[in-house]
């Protein structure tokens, strides 16, 4: 009869660890400063289009014959200025809180502004400039406990690698290690 509360205190202490490591789990982040990208978990505060083709000419000097010419270059596709609230990083650390990045869509508005919570996935270009990584993103929700899922049920890990294997290695972001 003495052993029953002792083996409900050993009990309840082995359950508490098991939800602890799945929480655990669940907090994934990686960085690799070598690798220009960031992904994040984001919510939403403004998406605003504007026009990729405003002030597109150039006055360049033509290294041959040395005249002066015109340039115009055409982005076909539809620009979006995004304002995101950090709420994870996932990999790269964004020593931010909120975030500003361009999204250029070709099919019209960027998809992830329809839901609440995605991951993204944005890189730094040469003007010091965030830009989305074209049509990557995840959508993520918050589970019971508190971790973050995708809305199939995936991890924040899995949706991460999946993504990795599927285009940002073909993108040449990392190694296909």
């Amino acid at each position: 009869m003495n052993r029953i509360p002792s083996i409900l205190l050993i009990l309840i202490f082995l359950f508490g660890c098991k939800s602890t490591s799945l929480k655990k789990n669940s907090e994934f982040i990686m960085n690799d400063a070598t690798v220009n990208l960031f992904a994040f978990i984001g919510e939403k505060i403004s998406v605003e289009e504007f026009d990729p083709n405003e002030n597109n000419t150039q006055i360049v000097i033509d290294s041959i014959s040395r005249d002066t010419m015109r340039k115009v270059t055409y982005v076909m596709d539809n620009g979006f200025k995004s304002k995101y609230r950090v709420l994870k990083n996932v990999f790269n650390e964004l020593k931010t809180d909120t975030i500003e990045f361009v999204a250029f869509d070709h099919y019209g508005r960027p998809r992830f502004e329809k839901y609440e919570n995605v991951i993204l996935y944005i890189s730094l270009n040469e003007e010091g400039q965030y830009y989305q990584q074209k049509y990557q993103f995840d959508p993520v929700k918050k589970s019971w406990n508190g971790t973050w899922k995708g809305l199939d049920g995936k991890s924040i890990e899995r949706l991460f690698y999946d993504r990795k294997k599927e285009v940002l290695i073909d993108r040449g972001l990392f190694d296909d290690k």
